[in-house]
C-alpha cells in the first residue's frame, strides 16, 4: 500500500514538474504554429523552438511535449491524430482509398480522416470532390459523373442518394423476380389442372 502511495506521489510530483517546466517555457514566449502549408513559416517555427531549447535545457521527451504545446489549430489537430494513432499516412495510401465494400457514409468518414494527413491533396473544394469521386465504385460513379458536380458536398450528397437508389432498385428487382417466379408456378399449376380436367 505504501508503494502505491509513493508511486502516486511520484507521478504527482512528475506532473507538477511538467507543469512548472511548461510555465517556465511559456514565460520565454515560444512561437506558435497554426499549421500553415507555407514551408518557410514551418521552418521559422522550428528554428525559433530550437533556439529556445538551446537556453532551456530539457530532455528530448520534454522538448517534444513543450514544442507540441505551442501547436494550434490545424497543427494541433494533426499532432493529436499522429499521437493517438501512431501511424503514418502517406500520399500513396490516400490515393489508394476506395469505396470497395464500405457504405458511402463509411467511405466519407475514412476519406475525411485520411485527408487530414495530406491536406495538400484536398486543399480546394474541386480537388476534394475529384479525389472523392475517384474512390467511388463504377456503379455509383456512373450516376454522378453525368452531373459534372464541382463541389465536394454536392458529390457526397449525390453519392449517398445514388447508393440509396441502387439499394432500392436491387430490392425491386428481387421482388419482381420473386413475383415472376410465383406467377410462372401458378400458371404451371393452372395448366396442369386444366389438362387433368379434359
Amino acid at each position: 500500500m505504501e508503494n502505491a502511495r509513493s508511486t502516486d506521489a511520484f507521478e504527482t510530483s512528475d506532473a507538477r514538474m511538467d507543469r512548472l517546466e511548461r510555465m517556465k517555457f511559456n514565460k520565454m514566449k515560444p512561437p506558435t504554429f497554426q499549421g500553415e502549408l507555407e514551408p518557410l513559416k514551418a521552418e521559422a517555427w522550428i528554428l525559433e523552438i530550437e533556439k529556445l531549447f538551446e537556453v532551456f535545457p530539457c530532455s528530448e521527451e520534454q522538448k517534444v511535449l513543450l514544442a507540441t504545446f505551442t501547436l494550434q489549430e490545424k497543427a494541433r489537430m494533426w499532432w493529436m491524430l499522429i499521437r493517438d494513432q501512431n501511424t503514418t499516412m502517406t500520399s500513396a495510401q490516400f490515393k489508394e482509398l476506395k469505396l470497395g465494400t464500405m457504405s458511402v457514409a463509411k467511405y466519407e468518414a475514412k476519406f475525411t480522416e485520411f485527408a487530414r494527413y495530406v491536406p495538400h491533396m484536398v486543399d480546394t473544394d474541386y480537388k476534394k470532390a475529384r479525389k472523392f469521386e475517384g474512390g467511388l465504385d463504377v456503379e455509383v460513379l456512373d450516376w454522378i459523373n453525368v452531373l459534372k458536380l464541382v463541389k465536394y458536398v454536392d458529390v457526397l450528397d449525390r453519392a449517398l442518394m445514388t447508393e440509396a437508389n441502387i439499394a432500392t432498385l436491387k430490392q425491386v428487382k428481387t421482388l419482381v423476380t420473386e413475383w415472376k417466379g410465383k406467377i410462372q408456378r401458378l400458371n404451371f399449376k393452372k395448366g396442369r389442372n386444366n389438362s387433368n380436367i379434359s
